[in-house]
């Protein structure tokens, strides 16, 4: 037992970033333009980015995207073990792309720390980034980093910055539908995004709505 977790180590945990980078973590900022008197005239970024503090999200909000990616998040330690066993079933029995059963803390780690990169190997990285997280950071604090980082499409990351792009509102002035829609990005933003797949955003979106009516 003890030469398998060393194993374990060696493979996969010896040179993952340190999660102690999360606590003060800054996001790619914009280039700034400025006048002759060093004040600023323009901005340029490739990206559209907002920082918001957990407690500026509405609950609603919060709780569309627990229902649509994480529904045990308050529960787990940074791995949904019933998710993954689920998971492994439904891989074996079908022959298309693999599903994955990443919780948010995961996803967290993929987007700050790790690569997009599809493989077992990535995952379990993944995984053990997402216990040392969960040691590291309170439920809230990884919820901002998720809320604000997350890519949504339309070179929108982080939901405040999504809300302006879809919907030309700031997060506290959505409905719930809307809420809902940003809540199903994160799946396939490129896809939910576009209007020819209207009909299966709205199908997924109102998927996420009955989520959200059966975890009350």
């Amino acid at each position: 037992g003890v030469l398998f977790l060393a194993l374990i180590w060696v493979v996969f945990a010896r040179d993952l970033p340190s999660v102690d980078q999360l606590r003060d973590y800054e996001p790619p900022l914009p280039t700034m333009v400025r006048d002759g008197e060093g004040k600023p005239v323009h901005s340029y970024a490739r990206e559209r980015r907002v920082q918001l503090e957990y407690s500026e999200y509405p609950q609603l909000l919060v709780r569309s995207f627990l229902a649509a990616e994480d529904k045990t998040f308050f529960s787990h330690g940074g791995i949904d073990y019933p998710g993954i066993a689920s998971a492994i079933i439904t891989n074996l029995s079908n022959s298309g792309r693999p599903i994955g059963a990443s919780t948010i803390t995961q996803q967290v780690a993929k987007n700050l720390l790790l690569t997009n990169e599809l493989s077992y190997r990535r995952k379990v990285r993944e995984a053990i980034l997402a216990m040392r997280i969960e040691d590291a950071l309170t439920k809230e604090q990884i919820l901002e980093l998720y809320l604000n980082e997350i890519p949504l499409g339309r070179r929108s990351f982080g939901v405040q910055a999504a809300s302006r792009a879809y919907f030309d509102k700031d997060v506290g002035d959505l409905n719930l539908d809307q809420m809902a829609f940003l809540a199903i990005l994160p799946k396939a933003p490129e896809k939910y995004g576009r209007k020819k797949f209207y009909q299966e955003a709205v199908a997924r979106r109102n998927f996420v709505l009955d989520q959200m009516r059966k975890n009350g």
